[in-house]
């Protein structure tokens, strides 16, 4: 059967996956520049093939303890040896830069959407201590009801100490949740300004769109990444078995030598230049075998890597899945009880009008009802944070 998820948040201003633009100053530019360092190095990779132009330069100073003989030599040369060909090794050489190149672009992509999913889930957090702390204060005026009546009852001797006491306590845990619920908040609204300078007030939620598992899974950035690692590790296996295959490299070089005969003051200029080529093939590596083995197994080992990888994956879908239906059976459950209070304030509202039920019954399930309503809104953003860790891993097109 076809699985589909309902994402069902998302923000305002830009915030996507792979948007950075809600992030403060420094972490944009942290992160392009670490951007920029990765498209250096593979600027240098892909090059590594290309040998650099040498020049060397000596000065000889020759003295003879006879005098027979004295020279001063300068030397200045240039040269280099080029690779022009090694069966196939410099374009598997420029392969595997680029082959790198989009690995490494994958793990910069996913730190990105780690990043955002970080913030994404600070902001769902503040938003559900917001509302928790909304229907905390609703639960502290019941909790002030119960006990008020509880001490009239005892007042009246229609109930024992005990009663009194656990509705005082009652009372005293709401308090401390408030104040576990106000510290949370403030802990969570610092925790948002290390990602932006935007309060949580300038950020809005959005719709998600919905993704079903076949698409999740085609579209996993960690499954991208480990194509990628397959890839890399087969133009690595390439690449190394141009090692025992023959090369061709061309050199060219040239010098200028100025030679000074300190006895007799003769002084001689000269210039000379080459140009080679040299063919060269390994006849016998003992670690050939060994070396080209572990290579191939490594290709092996990426495939089975990804093989597993996707069925964790799958199991991580079902969990999210899981854990989504389960809160929206208990928003059924929620939505019944607010149904069932409507129903019970419609009749207390009639005897209390004519003196049959006290203001405190009504205004008890009343506010009963409300503590259900915050329920279902808590479950909804439980439900979101869910929709995150799907969300946030899946590559935009």
């Amino acid at each position: 059967m076809k699985r589909t998820v309902i994402v069902l948040g998302l923000l305002t201003t830009l915030l996507c996956a792979d948007d950075l633009s809600l992030l403060n100053k420094e972490k944009q530019e942290l992160r392009e520049v670490e951007k920029k360092m990765l498209e250096q190095e593979h600027e240098a990779s892909k090059n590594s093939w290309i040998s650099p132009v040498k020049m060397s330069g000596s000065i000889t100073r020759n003295h003879s303890f006879s005098e027979e003989s004295n020279s001063l030599r300068k030397t200045v040369s240039i040269g280099f040896s080029q690779s022009v060909f090694e069966s196939g090794g410099i374009g598997f050489t420029i392969d595997y830069a680029n082959d790198k190149f989009k690995s490494d672009l994958l793990a910069w992509e996913n730190e990105n959407k780690q990043i955002l999913l970080s913030l994404y889930n600070t902001l769902l957090e503040i938003n559900k201590l917001n509302i928790e702390l909304k229907q905390n204060r609703v639960e502290l005026e019941n909790a002030e009801i119960e006990l008020t009546l509880k001490r009239i009852q005892y007042e009246n001797g229609n109930s024992d100490i005990t009663e009194l006491n656990d509705a005082i306590m009652a009372k005293n845990n709401q308090r401390q949740q408030n104040v576990n619920l106000q510290n949370s908040l403030k802990q969570q609204k610092i925790e948002l300004s290390k990602y932006t300078t935007l309060q949580f007030e300038e950020i809005q939620l959005l719709n998600f769109s919905a993704i079903d598992e076949k698409a999740y899974l085609n579209n996993h950035i960690d499954l991208f990444y480990e194509d990628a690692l397959i890839q890399l590790a087969q133009t690595a296996y390439n690449q190394q078995k141009t090692d025992y295959l023959p090369k061709l490299s061309f050199s060219a070089s040239a010098s200028y030598t100025h030679n000074e005969e300190m006895v007799n003051e003769r002084k001689e200029d000269s210039t000379d230049g080459s140009l080679g080529l040299t063919l060269s093939m390994p006849l016998y590596d003992i670690n050939k075998k060994p070396t080209l083995e572990k290579a191939r197994l490594e290709i092996l080992k990426q495939k089975v890597t990804r093989m597993d990888l996707k069925n964790e994956l799958l199991q991580e879908f079902e969990a999210a899945l899981n854990k989504i239906n389960t809160y929206r059976e208990y928003n059924q459950i929620l939505k019944e009880n607010i149904a069932l209070y409507g129903d019970l304030i419609e009749v207390n509202q009639a005897s209390n009008a004519v003196g049959m039920s006290s203001d405190f019954d009504l205004e008890i399930l009343k506010n009963t009802q409300v503590i259900n309503e915050y329920g279902i809104e808590i479950n909804r953003i439980n439900m979101q944070q869910e929709y995150a860790k799907l969300y946030f891993k899946v590559k935009a097109d």
